[in-house]
């Protein structure tokens, strides 16, 4: 069933880098909101488009783009997390570990219940796809909020 997950996030993630080299950002930047929670994102805007799966793939994915020095709120996934760069620069930090780049194509992937944070450089437009596994053990865990220190550190 991991297989044919991640199988499925490739190619939609395919799909939507395509579709990603033919828009602008001020395109991307002005799609709709179709589902957002404020308090988890800070330092900026971002949209979250959520894509049904099926009941029996026990997987959540989404489509999130984040504005610039746009990020997420330190968080964890009790499943994991699959995180897949469709335009621009992510950045991505596990707590205690150094902040990671992710460049447009790029990927990650965040184990279960490891607080992590990841959103836009602060150069431009960023967004990726997002899958999130294994929704049986549990949903996401929200902690604080991302820091402009901890967003503009080395580390």
């Amino acid at each position: 069933m991991k297989a044919s997950i991640i199988g499925i996030l490739l190619t939609i993630t395919a799909i939507q880098y395509s579709n990603a080299q033919t828009r602008t950002d001020s395109t991307t930047s002005t799609r709709p909101n179709q589902s957002q929670n404020p308090s988890f994102f800070t330092g900026g805007s971002a949209a979250v488009e959520r894509m049904p799966t099926p009941p029996d793939f026990n997987c959540g994915a989404a489509k999130v783009t984040f504005q610039p020095k746009t990020r997420t709120v330190w968080h964890s996934h009790a499943g994991g997390q699959f995180i897949v760069v469709t335009q621009g620069t992510a950045w991505y930090q596990e707590k205690g570990k150094a902040k990671q780049v992710i460049p447009q194509g790029g990927a990650v992937i965040c184990p279960p219940n490891v607080m992590h944070w990841h959103g836009a450089s602060p150069d431009g437009v960023m967004s990726h796809t997002v899958a999130t596994p294994n929704l049986d053990k549990g949903g996401a865990t929200a902690g604080q909020a991302v820091t402009d220190e901890e967003y503009n550190s080395k580390n």
